[in-house]
């Protein structure tokens, strides 16, 4: 239930890839449910309590279908088990080889890495991650070896429900305020998650991470730290860069591998590889093909997803929603397009969010050439904390740094708003969390 979101398609996927009789459904129609519908899924949208007609196994609901929800009702009368998606995905770690990447930033990009670097080098995963993987055939899918790499999510502690073999903490910025009210309370919850990697496992961190958060291991647990030099366990040497675009040699606890050259860019894109890197060597994989799958890696959707519109403008979608993500892809966007002038929309998501880092969404923001701000996405707010804060706050602080930005309005209004300001050579970001994705077509087919 809620099948069209990331995560829970890619576990459909990966069930129905298994030979599980596979169901879902929701609230509407989306391109995720219909190439479910192609791959042979029984989906549909609305509410259908009839369409149940299983008399034994689970239902599995996101955390955004409420318990009481008439399809979920059905399901338990007949006798299916409930299970929010992040117990069962809990029950899939513990009988697997898991590998598990968390992180505030990047764990996506680098699962999704990590298991086409698994593949190349000869480990067929399985796989769970929360974007859809063009290169992988989705975001979930079963491989004929042991091992399952599974995008580990922070939000609600949900990633305590996991049983890893090795995990990677990308890194540690503050987010998720209604679960996380203050830092140390978010270093406290990885490592309870850390403390739940098995016996004998690997854990890869930061080469700055803060101790605690590797406090609570099992005490024949491997920690390696991943950073710039030598001062880690897992490091790159020669790092050269052409327009946004790294290449290194690897060094994985002592061992040189092959160089790599990355297909995506970015700095972070660096770090993402090392730690899969580091992950899949761990597990088995030949160095030489997983270096070659490294190179070969070719992102994910809404990932600085590079677009050309119907004129030949150039737009970069992308799922950055807090100010760290957005600073990396302007700043990468920087070495991609030299000397041109960026254009950056961004549709902030939650309130409390913006509320809480404001100062820093406008310091990222005001890096940009020119930016417009959507209206503010809700999730899960009260009353309260939604008139706390709106799009019109970033605007003001964006100017006080010395940004050109204005407000975008509703997101309907956002691609006359964008196009009416752009010229020709410039680069349009489409950033946020939210629903913004749906408008990019329609600045695509204007630029």
């Amino acid at each position: 239930m809620g099948v069209g979101g990331a995560g829970m398609s890619a576990l459909a996927r990966l069930l129905f890839a298994r030979g599980v009789e596979v169901y879902g459904s929701d609230d509407a129609e989306s391109p995720v449910i219909g190439d479910l519908r192609d791959l042979g899924v029984g989906v549909w949208t609305g509410v259908r309590p009839q369409r149940i007609q299983a008399d034994r196994g689970w239902v599995v609901r996101s955390a955004a279908v409420p318990e009481d929800h008439p399809e979920v009702r059905a399901c338990v009368e007949r006798g299916l088990e409930p299970l929010l998606y992040s117990e069962a995905l809990g029950r899939l770690t513990a009988d697997a080889d898991t590998i598990a990447i968390a992180g505030t930033h990047g764990k996506t990009s680098t699962s999704a890495m990590a298991s086409v670097v698994l593949r190349r080098g000869g480990v067929d995963a399985s796989h769970i991650i929360g974007g859809e993987v063009d290169q992988l055939g989705g975001g979930g899918n079963a491989g004929e070896s042991p091992w399952l790499v599974v995008e580990a999510c922070e939000f609600d502690r949900s990633f305590h429900r996991l049983s890893p073999r090795a995990a990677a903490m990308l890194n540690f910025d503050h987010d998720h305020f209604d679960c996380y009210p203050e830092p140390q309370d978010m270093l406290q919850a990885y490592a309870e998650f850390g403390a739940r990697v098995r016996p004998g496992g690997l854990v890869l961190v930061p080469g700055a991470a803060p101790g605690e958060v590797t406090s609570m291991l099992a005490g024949d647990v491997t920690v390696g730290r991943v950073g710039a030099d030598d001062s880690c366990d897992v490091y790159p040497r020669e790092l050269e860069q052409e327009r946004g675009c790294f290449s290194f040699t690897p060094v994985v606890f002592g061992e040189e591998l092959p160089r790599v050259t990355l297909s995506v860019p970015g700095r972070f894109q660096v770090d993402n590889a090392l730690f899969a890197l580091a992950l899949a060597v761990w597990a088995g994989a030949d160095a030489a093909g997983a270096c070659v799958g490294a190179s070969e890696f070719t992102g994910v959707r809404r990932r600085f997803e590079v677009k050309v519109g119907a004129g030949g403008g150039e737009v970069v979608s992308d799922y950055a929603h807090h100010p760290e993500e957005i600073a990396a892809v302007i700043a990468t966007a920087r070495q991609v397009f030299p000397g041109q002038r960026l254009l950056a929309t961004f549709q902030p998501h939650q309130h409390q969010r913006t509320r809480a880092l404001l100062p820093e969404f406008a310091d990222a923001l005001s890096e940009a050439d020119h930016c417009f701000i959507a209206d503010i996405y809700g999730a899960r707010e009260s009353g309260e904390v939604t008139r706390s804060v709106c799009a019109s706050d970033l605007v003001a602080a964006v100017r006080d740094r010395g940004g050109d930005c204005d407000a975008a309005g509703a997101l309907r209004e956002v691609p006359e708003r964008v196009v009416s300001a752009f010229r020709r050579g410039d680069v349009i970001l489409m950033l946020g969390a939210g629903d913004i994705d749906q408008v990019v077509n329609d600045v695509l087919e204007r630029v």
